[in-house]
């Protein structure tokens, strides 16, 4: 019994020295990693990995791309091309004195309220260093007083110096120093497609850049306009009408003239007059004081395919002749009435409205073949344009 008892009392000596090293080593370690704890930057728990550069940079953020790419070249033309064009452009205001009908309604008591004058806004361009301005003829018309802002801040009183309503162009004369004129483009040369900017005054926010293209040529309304229009994708709101449509060049190749909307906004669907219409109808107003318009001298009537049935015609295309002017280059040269007018030159007629356009487009004392119809027959007439007269 006394010898196995002193057996379970007696432990080896040889294990102590290696338990001893294990606790060391356990020491060291938590050392070494409440250290590494201790003098870790606060925020990161883990290694940031960077691509690219070494350069530090905030957490959470992306490197910037690198210069001298395409988009920042475009970027550059972009804003060089507004900063040549803003200069030119102006802001129109304009005060209307109330009509004879609202002061009347006034007297009689028959309003509540003062009658105020009513003001209105939109856009024009400088166009000559001696302060000639173009812009429509609906923005300044029947103002009682007209004032033009220049993007340097400048306002300053304005006269009109000669409209043509036919046309919706007017001219403006401001008297003032260091005026930058813009450059007319050939609208003629507009393309479809091409990229295109409004510059302009929308809702009285002066200044104003948007970016389209040129979405058709040759739009009609059914207006009396003797022109045909550039239809643009270009944003276009109430304010910018008169202002420029710019190509990339900085050439004005349209004046801003209307939009298409069911909201009073902008839809995408805008209008502008071709700048080679705005250009004629300055250079004549400057050097006549007035717009001298070609006149061939027919009263035309609507054609309907009843009535091209009961003419005898095939279709309902052409401009129906109802009466020619006496004295008139139509009636000297024998159209009557009834005849239809199919060709201009050798240029088909569509309508009545075709036909306008196509004489507005003409110089005077210009000869034009006419093709006509009588009766079902073709038939041809040489006229030359003339001075429409002023009554």
């Amino acid at each position: 019994m006394k010898r196995k008892l002193s057996r379970l009392a007696i432990k080896p000596r040889g294990n102590l020295p290696a338990f001893l090293l294990f606790v060391l080593i356990l020491a060291l370690l938590v050392g070494v990693v409440a250290f590494w704890r201790l003098t870790r930057p606060p925020g990161a728990p883990y290694p940031q990995i960077s691509r690219g550069s070494a350069a530090p940079w905030s957490a959470g953020e992306r490197e910037p791309l690198s210069s001298g790419r395409s988009l920042e070249v475009v970027d550059r033309e972009f804003t060089d091309l507004v900063d040549h064009v803003i200069p030119s452009v102006v802001s129109i205001n304009t005060v209307t004195a109330p009509d004879r009908e609202a002061l009347v309604r006034q007297f009689f008591g028959l309003t509540r309220g003062p009658v105020r004058p009513l003001t209105q806004v939109g856009s024009g361009m400088i166009v000559s260093p001696e302060g000639h301005i173009v812009t429509n003829w609906h923005v300044v018309k029947g103002a009682s007083q007209v004032t033009v802002q220049l993007s340097d801040g400048r306002t300053l009183p304005a006269r009109l110096a000669g409209a043509d309503p036919r046309s919706d162009i007017a001219v403006l004369k401001i008297e003032g120093e260091g005026l930058i004129p813009i450059a007319f483009g050939d609208s003629e040369k507009v393309r479809v497609g091409q990229m295109v900017f409004a510059v302009g005054n929308p809702f009285g926010l002066q200044e104003t850049v948007t970016q389209g293209i040129i979405s058709a040529k040759g739009r009609r309304t059914t207006s009396e306009a003797a022109n045909e229009f550039f239809q643009t994708s270009t944003t276009i709101n109430p304010g910018n009408s008169g202002g420029p449509l710019i190509d990339i060049h900085g050439r004005v190749i349209g004046i801003n003239n209307f939009i298409l909307s069911h909201s009073g906004g902008s839809e995408g669907i805008g209008f502008a007059i071709p700048s080679n219409v705005a250009r004629r109808t300055y250079e004549e107003i400057i050097r006549n004081g007035r717009v001298i318009h070609p006149w061939l001298g027919v009263v035309m009537r609507p054609l309907n395919q009843r009535l091209a049935t009961q003419l005898g015609l095939p279709d309902s295309n052409g401009a129906l002749v109802a009466a020619t002017m006496a004295g008139s280059p139509a009636n000297r040269a024998g159209l009557a009435s009834g005849d239809v007018i199919v060709s201009f030159n050798g240029q088909h007629i569509h309508d009545g409205n075709d036909l306008r356009i196509r004489v507005a487009g003409t110089e005077i004392g210009s000869p034009v073949t006419l093709g006509f119809l009588r009766g079902g027959k073709p038939m041809e007439a040489s006229v030359t344009m003339e001075e429409e007269p002023e009554s």
